[in-house]
């Protein structure tokens, strides 16, 4: 899982935007192009993962957590929202597997 975002998501597989506008989170530095859109120039997962100074939301234990909350995409509906973040939470239990495994 090497295209694995910070918070769990499989760029290439989970990311509309991955390939065309976007080479990925870990790529960009979370320099993403949606961040514009809340005012911010980073990711503010990806932002809150370098200033924990850990790898991931799979370290840190709290996702997810009100930074996550806070970007819910406004497109997506509840269900959506929650089925993003079920896929994004069982990436994150399969890195820790991985790396405990």
């Amino acid at each position: 899982m090497t295209d694995l975002s910070v918070c769990g998501v499989n760029c290439p597989t989970d990311c509309r935007a991955f390939g065309s506008e976007c080479a990925g989170c870990n790529a960009l530095e979370g320099k993403v192009s949606w961040a514009d859109f809340m005012e911010k120039t980073h990711c503010p997962i990806y932002s809150c993962v370098q200033e924990r100074g850990i790898a991931s939301c799979a370290e840190c234990g709290q996702a997810p957590c009100k930074v996550w909350i806070d970007t819910h995409n406004p497109d997506a509906s509840d269900e959506e929202f929650q089925a993003d973040l079920d896929n994004r939470l069982k990436n994150l239990a399969q890195r820790r597997e991985q790396k405990h495994g």
